[in-house]
């Protein structure tokens, strides 16, 4: 069953109104339906990320939320006052986000979309923009009026142009829960694309979990929803701007010394083609990935982390080049059967 990408909109915007309400005790309205052409100028300073796969559709949907509207909802929430937002507040709008996902997910499976959700990514920083990638028509949000300011909701959407993948009916069936073998294919995947692409060699540091102290910073990136039937996550490549504009160079034969509408989508189609070669590999094991569409983030300082307890399962893994350093991400959460 074929279903319309605005036919989306319906349930996410009655998820936020009701969500909003009965969490934080807020009042909060739909004013304008937000296209690639019309994003709000103003940034975020926190913003939650959820990969959405189904049989038709994959993409992935965000809420981007406006320093003062945030620490409002919490102080609402919670029933504070607090004046600045306090250390681990951020966890909130993963909370926020994934409740608003839940309930317009139960609507919209209720009308056979058949929506599966990736786990959820917090993004912290002085600037958060969520451009969009590939063709403008798959970018479509909302955007929502509260007393303290402004709120987005963005979802980059489009068909699925391709089957599920099938396991073959001759492999041996090996784990299919998320394991280091998994990753390993993932970075596996980069290193062939870099020396491909790019001619570039790289060197592979020291995985480690990404939290409070070795947190690190960037400003541009892609993510990946992915879902499987043991577990979801997703798939994240992150670089600071000189070492993106100099791989961007190598790749164009171009001297770009800014980031621009030029360069920027050229984060999400490295990191497509690095999970395409990994999925491939992956599912011709014993996998039944389902992959989003790449989510394309911009901004300065920006800090990636999964909320409260999952930070457990989030792995970083830092890679480095004659370009600079950069880093990829891996987010998973085993699905209880």
């Amino acid at each position: 069953m074929k279903h319309k990408i605005e036919d989306f909109l319906s349930p996410f915007v009655a998820a936020t109104e009701t969500t909003l309400l009965e969490l934080c005790k807020s009042k909060v309205q739909a004013t304008r339906i937000l296209t690639r052409t019309t994003l709000p100028k103003d940034s975020a300073r926190f913003a939650a990320v959820i990969g959405i796969t189904s049989p038709t559709i994959q993409g992935s949907m965000s809420v981007h939320f406006p320093e003062a509207v945030f620490l409002s909802l919490m102080n609402r929430m919670l029933g504070e006052s607090m004046t600045q937002i306090e250390p681990g507040l951020e966890d909130g709008a993963a909370e926020i986000t994934n409740i608003i996902f839940g309930n317009a997910k139960t609507k919209l499976n209720e009308l056979d979309f058949q929506i599966q959700m990736a786990l959820p990514t917090l993004l912290r920083g002085k600037r958060i923009e969520n451009i969009g990638s590939g063709s403008p028509e798959n970018l479509l949000g909302v955007e929502f009026s509260l007393d303290s300011g402004p709120l987005w909701i963005l979802f980059e959407l489009g068909s699925r142009s391709t089957p599920d993948v099938k396991p073959p009916e001759n492999n041996i069936m090996r784990e299919k829960n998320w394991s280091p073998e998994m990753l390993l294919e993932f970075v596996k995947a980069v290193r062939k694309t870099m020396e491909v692409q790019f001619g570039s060699k790289i060197k592979v540091g020291q995985p480690f979990r990404n939290r409070g102290e070795s947190r690190f910073k960037f400003d541009v990136g892609s993510m990946i929803g992915v879902t499987d039937e043991h577990f979801s996550g997703f798939f994240g490549m992150y670089y600071q701007s000189a070492t993106f504009l100099k791989l961007m160079n190598r790749l164009l034969d171009t001297d770009f010394t800014e980031l621009n509408e030029e360069n920027q989508d050229g984060a999400s189609e490295i990191t497509n083609i690095c999970f395409g070669v990994a999925k491939q590999v992956l599912n011709q094991q014993g996998h039944q990935i389902r992959m989003a569409l790449p989510c394309l983030i911009r901004g300065s300082e920006i800090e990636s982390s999964s909320p409260g307890q999952d930070e457990k399962s989030t792995i970083t893994v830092p890679l480095h080049t004659e370009h600079g350093q950069f880093w990829i991400e891996f987010g998973y959460k085993e699905v209880k059967e």
